[in-house]
């Protein structure tokens, strides 16, 4: 009797915790869907990928899997990923993933590590190595769903946020519209991402190198003697509101929107990367 007792309880625990979770999950859901959110699965055991790619696609995210770190390197560098999901974890991931969050591409990457349960050393070493979770197989999808959620909203991705004011310049990457002046134009995605990025780091002068892999998207890389070309096309789209000239061309070093002295945008706090940007 004992045994049937503690059995029920720890069922109706069971749904609990899953209702819990489920809950969570409609919440994050309702302030930051996953909606197209781009989400790198690294699995050297590529058996667990297919389900996983699957699982993902289901929340309605855009997820590619690799099964190599070096290509994984890569993506991060050119897809720009807003989350990055290992598994199954192994300890020979730690110091890989130390190098990868010391790089200014992966710095403000979100890490979700998936490993076996029952190993709580393992699950150390995966939070010691840089992940920021880690979730025990078999994982339920409203248990893996409220984690992603969670990851994605804590590490708000700067395609996220909106650049500048109405009164001067405003880009916003919610309805993908920009504002100059206070009269709308109208940008390819390519030259949308550009503006937007300059936009929240005004004054930053920014290289060719890492303009082209801001640029890239994973699939069509741009190469860094085609930059002045996409900048020449940005420039001449701020023109037609008299704002070219905030678009700046360092020689030697690269480019930088520099906007009105008296009107400049008050953006939220986001630090700036490293990597081929000059203070």
């Amino acid at each position: 009797m004992l045994y049937t007792l503690m059995g029920g309880v720890a069922h109706h625990t069971l749904h609990l915790t899953e209702a819990f979770w489920l809950t969570a999950a409609a919440r994050w859901e309702e302030t930051d869907p996953l909606e197209r959110s781009r989400i790198l699965l690294l699995s050297e055991k590529g058996d667990a990928a297919p389900a996983m790619v699957s699982r993902l696609r289901r929340f309605g995210a855009l997820p590619r899997s690799v099964s190599a770190r070096d290509a994984a390197t890569l993506l991060v560098q050119r897809w720009h990923p807003q989350l990055l999901v290992i598994s199954p974890w192994s300890n020979a991931m730690g110091a890989w993933c130390k190098g990868l969050c010391s790089r200014a591409e992966g710095m403000n990457l979100p890490i979700l590590a998936i490993g076996p349960g029952g190993n709580e050393d393992m699950a150390m070493m995966a939070l010691d190595g840089g992940a920021d979770a880690y979730l025990t197989q078999p994982v339920s999808d409203t248990l893996l769903l409220a984690q992603i959620s969670a990851l994605l909203k804590r590490n708000s991705h700067w395609e996220q946020v909106v650049a500048g004011q109405m009164e001067i310049l405003q880009v916003n990457p919610r309805t993908h519209r920009v504002w100059v002046r206070g009269q709308e134009i109208r940008l390819s995605r390519r030259l949308f991402r550009l503006l937007h990025y300059l936009a929240l780091h005004p004054d930053q002068t920014f290289s060719a190198r890492h303009i082209a892999s801001l640029l890239s998207d994973g699939s069509k890389f741009i190469q860094e003697n085609s930059v002045a070309a996409q900048i020449h096309r940005l420039r001449k789209a701020l023109d037609t509101r008299h704002a070219g000239e905030w678009l700046e061309t360092a020689h030697g070093f690269g480019y930088r929107l520099t906007l009105p002295p008296a009107e400049k945008p008050a953006n939220p706090a986001i630090p700036p990367p490293q990597d081929g940007c000059l203070s």
